[in-house]
């Protein structure tokens, strides 16, 4: 069901999960789960063939990577 309504109206932030990884803001969807990205148009889904990199760190928290 969250898949359907992010496709309908968008991904929701998760603003209580936020954490910056040394390059960019990241985050999941709060309906689907998805880990999000923040980019110079605002948050989108993230990119596994573009977006990863060496100078990225893990949640502060979780440690997990995206």
């Amino acid at each position: 069901m969250g898949k359907l309504a992010c496709r309908l109206s968008g991904h929701a932030v998760d603003r209580r999960r936020v954490w910056h990884d040394g390059l960019s803001f990241r985050t999941r969807c709060d309906s689907c789960n998805a880990p999000l990205i923040r980019d110079r148009e605002g948050w989108r889904k993230f990119d596994f063939e573009k977006d990863p990199s060496k100078h990225r760190s893990g949640h502060p928290v979780t440690g997990e990577i995206v």
